[in-house]
């Protein structure tokens, strides 16, 4: 039996080494070493050297080898599940027709991020210029499925070697913009609500926030208790905002003792990670001040987080997560756009390519928000329950991790989510539960 998988490479760089440990200690589970010969090695990676023997993967690319982000052209081939990045111009008997490593490294880099684009309206990279777009590829983890095809190649040929890969996981994440809809926000907030309801006609509004208030009826975010009925057999995490009012950010006062004691119940059962705020992204003090709040109220720092609107520069962003004590970071995902921005349906370091190294943030991408059938899709109930159960057996099928992001407003079935849309978080547990 072989204990590790035997490497041959033609270079050396913190980019492959980055890559290989993603791929087979990550991924696949199994231990690696390079080799200087190409007669027992597993798998060859090289412009020139190849054997019968070995899987033969050509270098097409400089990526790995290289410094810096200047934008650049992607070459690719086929799209959907079928896309390749970085082809290979002359292929050659017993040799894959593309750049898997490469095109790994492009994609969980985010390289495309870090400049070349045009943002939109909140100084997002927009899912329009990515290579996933180009490809329609957003909705296939290509990452999983190449070193699923990969392993296949690998198990055929040496039958010896062991893996001990991740199995399947579901991970439901809250974010928690506003605790409450109408409770806690204070006379003048309440009577400025009740005014613009009154005069623009929402009368159904003026209603709920009088009983509410008057304790005759149950603030309508208030959903965290119904939801602990559904989160028994699985892994959930809560992301606070608890950032100052300001145009985009909204909670009530972080000092709120009703909303504290929420938290409190909440973090002795599930994570609670800091949902910095949007003014966060242009000011680090900030950050540091919203992570000490929370670490104030639950008695503990907080080691996760989300950002809120989904807001994060590269390599800015996380480097500053970094240097406030964050372990794990779940915002890599789209609004308006299912599936997988990084290409894949796995938790991966954040390799920041302004130093040229693998760092100790790990980010966990999203492929499902609760927003994106609703107003983006144009999709019903029933029409999104059937878009998540597709997204849950393609990550099933590769030993991913399926991550969705729902808002307590969204569970709550007020106001825009009335009709049926939080029936379409209950049937996505239940179905992560018996795929």
């Amino acid at each position: 039996m072989n204990d590790l998988l035997k490497i041959f490479s033609s270079h050396e760089s913190k980019r492959q080494t980055f890559v290989f440990n993603l791929v087979f200690k990550q991924l696949l589970g199994v231990g690696y070493e390079l080799v200087s010969e190409t007669e027992n090695a597993h798998i060859i990676y090289s412009k020139s050297f190849k054997n019968s023997t070995s899987i033969n993967i050509p270098v097409c690319s400089d990526l790995l080898n290289s410094k810096g982000f200047e934008p650049m052209d992607i070459p690719f081939k086929n799209s959907g599940v079928d896309t390749l990045l970085f082809p290979s111009e002359k292929l050659t008997p017993n040799q894959w027709d593309f750049d898997v490593f490469a095109a790994i490294f492009y994609l969980v880099s985010r390289y495309e991020e870090y400049k070349g684009f045009e943002p939109d309206a909140h100084h997002r990279f927009p899912p329009e210029a990515s290579i996933l777009c180009k490809t329609q590829s957003f909705e296939f983890p290509l990452v999983n499925n190449w070193v699923q095809n990969l392993k296949h190649q690998l198990v055929l040929k040496f039958p010896d070697l062991k893996f001990n890969e991740p199995s399947f996981k579901f991970i439901s994440t809250i974010d928690v913009d506003s605790t409450f809809q109408y409770k806690e926000k204070g006379f003048f907030w309440s009577l400025s609500g009740f005014l613009k309801d009154f005069f623009k006609g929402n009368y159904g509004e003026v209603k709920n926030r009088f009983l509410t208030l008057c304790n005759l009826k149950k603030d309508a975010f208030d959903v965290f208790e119904e939801l602990e009925k559904h989160h028994t057999d699985i892994e959930v995490i809560y992301f606070w905002l608890l950032g100052d009012y300001a145009k985009f950010d909204k909670n009530i006062n972080w000092k709120n003792a009703r909303q504290q004691a929420v938290i409190r119940q909440l973090a002795q059962t599930h994570k609670i990670g800091i949902h910095p705020s949007y003014q966060s992204n242009t000011e680090p003090v900030v950050l540091k001040q919203e992570i000490s709040r929370l670490a104030t109220v639950t008695g503990n720092k907080p080691a996760i987080s989300r950002q809120h609107f989904l807001i994060h520069h590269y390599p800015k962003t996380y480097q500053n997560l970094i240097q406030q004590g964050i372990k794990q970071d779940y915002t890599l995902g789209y609004t308006s756009q299912y599936g997988f921005r990084a290409g894949i349906a796995s938790p991966f370091y954040f390799y920041d390519l302004e130093k040229d190294l693998e760092t100790t943030l790990l980010l966990y991408p999203f492929c499902s928000m609760d927003i994106t059938p609703l107003h983006y899709f144009k999709l019903t109930p029933e029409q999104a329950i059937e878009k998540n159960r597709e997204l849950l057996k393609k990550v099933k099928d590769v030993n991913g991790t399926f991550i969705s992001l729902w808002h307590n407003e969204s569970l709550s079935g007020a106001l825009r989510w009335q009709g049926g849309w939080p029936t379409v978080y209950e049937q996505l547990i239940c179905d992560a539960l018996n795929l």
